[in-house]
């Protein structure tokens, strides 16, 4: 279960008033909890600050603050033990101060005391070269070799490679559309020699022939073109020829024997047709199609190349309608006289204007009203409250015009409750054997 939240008054310290005798008070400037005892400001009691220490956490160790005597502890010195020990450690400071520029020393069992630094040395070594010694207060030199520049500023150092030329080594750089460098590999690219090579083709001139680079898939397309007077006498078979009288192998017809040949023989042709009972056929060159409705139940009409098809403005239904679609109906009025119905939807839809949502406001209430019969008969509703933007249960309502009207609020019977607010989607009722509880509640003191 989520614990509820409860808030102690809080606010600014120069505000915090004469707490009552056992009442919590939180300063948000300065952190600090107060407790009080009388109503008397002077004798509210502090109980403890996180001005005066730091909380540890999983990555860091907690810390005591030694905080200044003005601005309310503003600034601190913080003391804090490292995220990780190997046990209980207790360290002893000195007992008196010691010298300018000591340091503080452990005697290894915790006992803390002055000492003047010592002085130290370390022995530097390079790929080529004896060892040396390097003393405190000694120069430290970097120098570069061939291809390389050393430089110190603001006490950093940066070695950095020159550039390459024909007579220095040092860093170069290769076009990437000529090379590909790949861990120090240095490749041409083939697409490059590709663009090279079909340049060289693009650019060529030959009668007849026409040579285009691909560059997508880097080939080289070859087209030959042949003129008509280039075409063998007897291979073409022309209009006064006829397709009818060559039928063969070997020769090529023109567009113009090719549409007589077509305009010859497409009227000579019969459309066979079918219905869902019986078969017919229509002569294309002699006869028309024609397509003829039942009365009452479907009409046809023809105009110039268009066939309507449709059903009549009163349409009656006298069996079982399915429909596989979808169903809008754009009247006023639905009616719907049956006894039970049955809606297989997930999400009903309402108020929605014309299938879209309202473009304005409608000024209308939205829900559902229940009918029923006490002492005379009367209406329930669960809707949206339009003007004041809620939903509303309602044991008695009156309608007008599409408003509803809560004469008599009506009660909610619920085994949980849960909120959806700015605290996000949580519970905020619950119930476990015999005992109600409040979670994810906060209990304000208010402020001061």
């Amino acid at each position: 279960m989520a614990a509820p939240v409860i808030q102690f008054k809080r606010g600014v310290i120069a505000n915090l008033p004469g707490l009552r005798a056992g009442e919590p008070g939180f300063t948000t400037d300065s952190y600090d909890l107060y407790v009080g005892i009388d109503s008397t400001t002077n004798n509210n009691q502090f109980v403890g600050s996180q001005r005066f220490w730091d909380v540890g956490s999983a990555s860091a160790g907690s810390g005591v603050k030694l905080v200044e005597g003005t601005n309310n502890g503003t600034n601190s010195i913080t003391i804090k033990a490292p995220a990780t020990l190997g046990g209980d450690v207790t360290y002893v400071m000195p007992g008196t101060d010691g010298s300018s520029g000591n340091v503080i020393v452990t005697d290894g069992s915790g006992n803390l005391s002055f000492s003047a630094p010592a002085a130290s040395s370390f022995t530097i070594a390079a790929d080529s070269g004896s060892g040396d010694t390097f003393n405190t207060g000694e120069t430290l030199t970097f120098t570069g070799g061939e291809g390389i520049d050393t430089s110190v500023s603001n006490n950093a150092i940066t070695i950095a490679t020159e550039d390459a030329t024909e007579t220095n080594k040092g860093v170069a750089s290769f076009d990437g559309t000529d090379f590909t460098v790949t861990s120090g590999d240095v490749t041409v690219n083939a697409e490059r020699i590709q663009d090279i090579a079909g340049a060289m083709f693009s650019s060529n001139t030959e009668t007849g022939v026409t040579a285009t680079y691909q560059d997508g898939d880097g080939t080289i397309d070859l087209s030959v073109s042949i003129s008509a007077n280039e075409i063998a006498a007897g291979t073409l078979v022309t209009e006064s020829e006829g397709i009818g009288s060559n039928d063969n192998d070997t020769t090529i017809p023109t567009s113009a024997a090719v549409k007589d040949y077509v305009d010859t023989n497409i009227t000579a042709q019969d459309l066979d047709i079918a219905g869902g009972s019986g078969t017919g056929a229509v002569d294309l060159d002699s006869q028309s199609l024609t397509i003829a409705g039942t009365a009452n139940e479907i009409e046809t009409a023809a105009s110039n190349q268009t066939i309507t098809i449709g059903l009549p403005n009163d349409v009656t239904v006298s069996n079982n309608l399915t429909v596989s679609g979808n169903l809008f109906v754009n009247g006023s009025t639905t009616q719907v006289n049956t006894s039970q119905t049955t809606i297989e939807d997930q999400l009903l839809e309402l108020g929605m204007v014309d299938g879209s949502a309202p473009s304005s406001d409608l000024n209308k209430d939205l829900g559902v009203i229940f009918n029923y019969y006490t002492d005379a008969a009367k209406k329930a509703a669960v809707y949206w409250d339009d003007s004041a933007s809620r939903i509303v249960v309602s044991a008695v309502a009156t309608e007008s015009s599409g408003v509803l009207t809560n004469a008599t609020s009506g009660a909610l019977e619920i085994g949980s409750l849960y909120l959806n607010d700015c605290a996000g989607n949580t519970q905020v009722i619950s119930c476990s054997g015999s005992t109600r509880s409040l979670e994810n509640i906060s209990i304000d003191g208010g402020t001061f």
